[in-house]
C-alpha cells in the first residue's frame, strides 16, 4: 500500500489525493465510510450493488469474470488489455 501525506483543514477538511481517487474510482458525491480502529482512521469506498439481475439466474452471456464483475462495479477493468485491431 502506498502512504501518501495530507494535512487536515482547519475545519477538519482532507482532499484525498488525485492517484488515490482515480485508483479508488471515487468522485464528487461518492460515499464513504469512515471508522477508527487500533489508533488508526480508515476509510472505504462504501458499495452497494444490485445482484437483483443476477440472483437465481446462470449468467452465459460471453463474459470473462473479469468482464462480469468490471460490469457490476460499473467500471473498466484497469488490466484488461484491449486489442486494437478488434
Amino acid at each position: 500500500m502506498k502512504t501518501m501525506d495530507v494535512t487536515l483543514a482547519e475545519r477538519g477538511q482532507i482532499v484525498i489525493p488525485k492517484e488515490a481517487r482515480e485508483a479508488m474510482g471515487l468522485k464528487p458525491g461518492s460515499r464513504l465510510q469512515i471508522r477508527m480502529a487500533d489508533g488508526r482512521l480508515l476509510i472505504e469506498k462504501k458499495v452497494a450493488l444490485d445482484l437483483s439481475p443476477w440472483i437465481g439466474k446462470a449468467i452465459d452471456d460471453g463474459l470473462t469474470t473479469d468482464e462480469a464483475l468490471s460490469e457490476l462495479r460499473g467500471r473498466p477493468v484497469p488490466w484488461q488489455v484491449v486489442d486494437a485491431k478488434a
